[in-house]
C-alpha cells in the first residue's frame, strides 16, 4: 500500500438538518419567509408585487413580480448556488428594467438565503421567469435524507418570448392557511416604507406600506468614526390615521429591522408600553450604515458588533433624552403623587434632605421608566427612613449601583418586610429545604415508579434552574406536552401518559415536563409564549449520552414544527441523570434561541444548595447543639429569631 500523502476530493452529504440550520427561520417563520420573498423582488427591481394568498379558496401561494427576470443560465447558476453573494456579484445598487419605475434603491440580499422561503410553505415549489427573450419554468423540491445537496432542479420548460417581457413568478401548493390576508397584508404593510417605486398587492388590493410622511421631528445624529443616523419622531395625535405599532422602529435601506417596541437593542426597555403616552409616540431610526450588520433574517442585528453597540448607545442616549422632555409631566405626577402617600414621613424632615429625595425621585424614574407608581410611593418612604436615621448612606451607595431591573425589586421588598411578612419567607425556604431533602432520596433509585414522582417534585422546584423560574408566570403546558408525546409514540409503544398529570410524558426510564411562560404586547395581553423549558428526568442508574442530547434537539424540532411557538421563543431543555458520557458533558446552543444543558443531578442539587445559601449544612451543624438551648431565652427572643435568618437574603 501506498503511504505517501496525496490530494483527495471529498464527496460532499448533506444532512436532513442542513437546509434548517442554513437558513433557520426564513423556512421556519412563515412571516419571516413572506417578507424575504418580497425582498427579493425589491432586489430584482420590481415596481409592484402581486401576491395571491390563497384565493378563491385555491390551496395556492404564488409571488409575482415584474423586476428584471433571469435568463435559464442565470436562474441555474445563482438558484443552486448555496450563500450566493447577490452584492458581489451583481452589486449593491438594484437594476431597473426598462419601462420600470426607476429609484436610488439599495439591494437587501446578501447570502441568497431568501430564496429558500418558499420552502416554508411547502416541500416543492415552481419558479417562472422572464428576460432577455426567454421564458423559463422550474421546479425546486427538497431533498431529504443524507444526499449530495439539499434540494434539487428540475427544468420544465424553455421558451421563446417577446423581449420586452420581464419578471419572476414563484408560487407551491399549501394545504395549510399560514396566515389570514389581512395578517399577511398589516405584515407587509409594517415591514416596508412607502416608496413610489414600489407597490404591493395581496388578492389585487393595494397593501399601504408604512408612510413616515408625516413625522414632524427629525435628527440627524453623526457617530464618529461611523457615520449618520436620522432618528425620527412622530405624534399619532397630529396625524389622521392612527398606527398599530408604538416605540422604538430600526429601519435599515427602507426595511424593518426586527420589531417595533420599546425595546433597547440590549433587551431593555426604554419604559412601560402599558403607559398611555408610551401608545402615542414611536421613534424611527434609518440607520443605513448598518446594513452589513443585520441578521440573514432581518429579526435583529448581529451581536456582539462594536459597531452597532455604539450606535446604539448613542441613539438610545437621545431617545431617552427626547423621552424625558415628553414625559416630564407624567414624571411628575408620579412623583407628587408618591409625595402625597409619604407626607407624613417626609414631615419630619428638614428640607434639604426633602430636596435630595426628590433628586433621587427624578433619577430613578429617567434611569427605571418601567417603575411602578406603588413602587415609586414605596421607595419615598425607604428613602425617608434612611435619611431619617442618617446611618442609611451607605446603603443608599449600594441602592446607586444597582441596576434597574434590580432597583424595581429592592424598593418592593423593603416597604413589604414586617415580622408577618418575614415569616411566609421562612415558611417558603423550609418548603425548599425539604424539597431538597426530599429530591436527594429519590433521584438515584432505579425504580420508574420514583422516577414519576421525582417530575412532580421539580416542578415545584424550578427555581433551581435559575431566579427567572421563580415566576409563577412559569406553568406546566399541556398543549406542548402532547406534541412531545406525538413526537415520541412511534418510536415508544411503552409511553403512557399518567391519569393524574395528562401535562407530563412518561417512558420506562424517562419523565419529560415541559412549562411555558406567556409573551404579552405592549398593552399587557397575551401574545404567544416568550419561553419555554423542558425538564427531562432520567431513571437512576442511566448515563446521558449524546442520544439525549439529540433527542432533546429533536424535541425543540418538533415543538417549533408544530406552530405552537415563534422563531423567537427561546427553548431550554434540562436532560438530568446520574452521570454524564464524555460526550455529552457540554451545553449546547442551537441558534440564538435554543439551549440545551445536561446535567448530573448531584450538580442540580448542588446548586439547589447553593439557591436556599447552603442552610442545610449549616442546621445540620446545629443539630449536636440542640441540648444546649435555653427554652425560656428563645421564647422572648421568638421575634428577633424570625428576623435573624432574613441576612441571608
Amino acid at each position: 500500500m501506498d503511504n505517501s500523502s496525496s490530494v483527495y476530493q471529498p464527496t460532499l452529504k448533506f444532512g436532513d438538518r442542513f437546509l434548517l440550520d442554513h437558513a433557520g427561520s426564513i423556512i421556519n417563520d412563515p412571516k419571516i419567509a413572506v417578507v424575504e420573498l418580497i425582498a427579493n423582488c425589491w432586489d430584482a427591481g420590481a415596481d409592484q408585487v402581486d401576491i395571491c394568498w390563497f384565493l378563491n379558496g385555491k390551496q395556492c401561494i404564488e409571488i409575482k413580480d415584474n423586476g428584471t427576470g433571469m435568463t435559464p443560465d442565470e436562474f441555474e447558476r445563482r438558484w443552486h448556488e448555496l450563500n450566493y453573494n447577490r452584492r458581489d456579484a451583481q452589486g449593491i445598487d438594484v437594476i431597473f428594467p426598462q419601462g420600470n419605475f426607476a429609484s436610488a434603491r439599495k439591494v437587501f440580499g446578501r447570502n441568497g438565503k431568501g430564496r429558500h422561503g418558499m420552502f416554508c410553505f411547502a416541500d416543492e415549489y415552481f419558479v417562472e421567469t422572464k428576460k432577455d427573450g426567454w421564458k423559463s419554468t422550474f421546479k425546486i423540491s427538497r431533498v431529504f435524507g443524507r444526499t449530495s445537496a439539499p434540494f434539487e432542479g428540475t427544468r420544465l420548460d424553455v421558451e421563446r418570448i417577446s423581449s420586452q417581457e420581464h419578471g419572476t413568478r414563484i408560487w407551491a401548493n399549501c394545504n395549510y392557511d399560514f396566515l389570514l390576508e389581512e395578517d399577511l397584508r398589516d405584515l407587509v404593510g409594517s415591514k416596508f416604507i412607502a416608496d413610489p417605486s414600489f407597490t404591493v398587492f395581496v388578492n389585487q388590493r393595494k397593501v399601504e406600506l408604512t408612510d413616515l410622511s408625516h413625522l414632524f421631528d427629525e435628527k440627524e445624529i453623526t457617530i464618529k468614526d461611523i457615520g449618520q443616523v436620522y432618528v425620527l419622531m412622530f405624534d399619532t395625535e397630529n396625524i389622521s390615521k392612527s398606527t398599530k405599532q408604538h416605540g422604538v422602529a430600526w429601519w435599515v435601506n427602507n426595511r424593518l429591522v426586527g420589531d417595533v417596541a420599546w425595546r433597547k437593542l440590549d433587551g431593555t426597555s426604554y419604559l412601560d408600553g402599558r403607559m398611555s403616552n408610551a401608545k402615542r409616540f414611536t421613534f424611527v431610526v434609518r440607520a443605513d450604515i448598518l446594513q452589513d450588520q443585520v441578521l440573514a433574517d432581518w429579526s435583529g442585528f448581529r451581536k456582539p458588533s462594536a459597531m452597532t453597540k455604539e450606535v446604539a448607545n448613542v441613539v438610545e442616549d437621545y431617545i431617552i433624552d427626547r423621552l424625558h422632555d415628553l414625559f416630564l409631566s407624567t414624571y411628575k405626577d408620579r412623583k407628587k403623587k408618591a409625595v402625597e402617600d409619604n407626607k407624613a414621613e417626609l414631615a419630619n424632615l428638614s428640607p434639604a434632605s426633602r430636596g435630595l429625595i426628590g433628586h433621587y425621585l427624578d433619577e430613578i424614574q429617567i434611569k427605571c421608566p418601567t417603575i411602578r407608581p406603588e413602587h415609586l410611593s414605596a421607595t419615598v418612604e425607604v428613602l425617608a427612613n434612611l435619611e431619617r436615621s442618617r446611618s442609611g448612606y451607605a446603603l443608599l451607595q449600594q441602592l446607586a449601583r444597582l441596576r434597574p431591573g434590580d432597583l424595581d425589586s429592592l424598593h418592593e421588598l423593603l416597604a413589604k418586610w414586617t415580622v408577618q411578612e418575614a415569616q411566609v419567607v421562612l415558611d417558603e425556604l423550609q418548603k425548599r429545604l425539604k424539597l431538597i431533602e426530599r429530591l436527594e432520596s429519590l433521584v438515584e433509585d432505579t425504580t420508574a415508579n420514583e422516577l414519576h414522582d421525582i417530575q412532580p417534585l421539580f416542578e415545584r422546584g424550578l427555581w433551581i434552574f435559575g431566579p427567572e423560574y421563580e415566576s409563577i408566570e412559569f406553568t406546566s403546558n399541556r398543549s406542548l406536552a402532547t406534541v412531545l408525546k406525538n413526537l415520541l409514540h412511534d418510536s415508544h409503544s411503552s409511553l403512557s401518559t399518567p391519569r393524574r398529570r395528562p401535562d407530563f410524558v412518561a417512558l420506562p426510564d424517562t419523565s419529560i415536563g415541559i412549562y411555558s411562560r406567556d409573551a404579552f404586547d405592549e398593552n399587557g395581553d397575551v401574545m404567544g409564549i416568550s419561553k419555554v423549558l423542558i425538564v427531562e428526568l432520567k431513571r437512576g442508574g442511566f448515563d446521558i449520552t449524546r442520544d439525549e442530547i439529540r433527542q432533546a434537539e429533536d424535541y425543540e424540532i418538533e415543538i417549533r414544527r408544530s406552530g405552537k411557538i415563534s422563531h423567537d421563543t427561546q427553548v431550554v431543555v434540562f436532560v438530568l441523570g446520574v452521570t454524564l458520557g464524555n460526550d455529552a458533558r457540554a451545553s449546547r446552543k442551537i441558534g440564538d434561541n435554543t439551549f440545551i444543558h445536561p446535567r448530573t443531578y448531584g450538580t442540580v442539587l448542588r446548586q439547589a444548595h447553593a439557591r436556599t445559601f447552603f442552610l442545610t449544612d449549616k442546621l445540620k451543624q446545629v443539630v449536636g447543639r440542640e441540648s444546649q438551648v435555653d427554652p425560656e431565652i428563645e421564647a422572648i427572643m421568638d421575634t428577633s429569631a424570625i428576623q435573624a435568618p432574613l441576612w441571608y437574603e
